[in-house]
């Protein structure tokens, strides 16, 4: 069996373009209060104002992840990038953090796209930062706030829900319950596309396959190299090799079905792959 053989050609700067685009993908998580296998892609956390009447501060999880969450939204200067203004949620006792991986939302959170869910109600943001009680972007009541760009949800605390839910006042997690996280993560990627034209004069017969240059005897002697003309010994492309300027192979673009050279007009092949 003869093999493949390879041949070469040098494509010009504008047969090679590269198309930044955005790229989306649906994620559905479901932690559980009190569970010890939650995912930790989505963790779930409760933070705590520190009061004065405690008495002495001393090392504590849930107050220290409450003063993260205000000097990281809510000091002066972050307040003013991320849009904070006086009807916008801020923590105040107590508050609901939802931190989801950059491994998982990308670039960011897909505005308009998350959902979490606690018994049989749900809140949604509206794709400006806020977190309403209601699908209908303000018909409720905001109740926390989303960082699109971080990962992160805020969300107001209240102890008025039996049985753990969403309400106006805010969201309740009991022990055993199971908040689902729904959203689109959103990242970035490039789509390269290099255009390989074949002219009719090109690689219309093989140099290296000896049994095209040997002499067949078929009642009447010819040359297979005079038999080209026919479509029937033309050569077939079965793989397009991208190189770099230092020979390097980068990319390979395999046909699902061999294609046979045609030498009366010019082929055209698109090698697309993403980044």
């Amino acid at each position: 069996m003869t093999k493949p053989v390879t041949a070469f050609k040098s494509l010009a700067p504008n047969e090679y373009t590269i198309t930044p685009f955005h790229a989306y993908s649906s994620q559905t998580y479901t932690y559980v209060s009190g569970s010890t296998s939650n995912s930790v892609d989505v963790n779930f956390l409760f933070g705590r104002k520190y009061s004065t009447s405690s008495g002495l501060r001393v090392e504590n999880a849930e107050q220290e992840l409450f003063d993260s969450v205000i000097q990281t939204f809510y000091s002066i200067l972050p307040s003013t990038q991320y849009g904070i203004t006086p009807s916008s949620y801020i923590p105040t006792g107590s508050v609901y953090v939802i931190s989801i991986t950059q491994d998982i939302f990308g670039e960011q959170i897909q505005p308009n796209t998350m959902k979490i869910t606690v018994g049989t109600s749900s809140s949604y943001d509206d794709g400006k930062g806020n977190m309403y009680i209601s699908s209908s972007a303000g018909s409720g009541s905001i109740i926390g706030s989303i960082f699109y760009e971080k990962g992160v949800v805020l969300l107001k605390t209240t102890s008025s829900i039996a049985g753990g839910g969403i309400s106006n006042d805010g969201v309740y997690v009991g022990n055993g319950n199971s908040v689902q996280v729904q959203f689109s993560s959103s990242v970035m990627l490039h789509e390269h596309a290099v255009r390989v034209r074949i002219n009719p004069s090109e690689y219309n017969y093989s140099l290296y396959n000896p049994t095209t240059n040997k002499i067949m005897y078929t009642g009447s002697a010819s040359l297979p190299r005079d038999l080209m003309a026919s479509q029937s010994l033309l050569p077939y492309i079965t793989a397009i090799g991208l190189y770099n300027e230092a020979n390097e192979l980068v990319a390979v673009g395999k046909l699902s079905n061999p294609i046979q050279r045609t030498s009366d007009s010019t082929q055209t092949f698109v090698v697309k792959f993403d980044t």
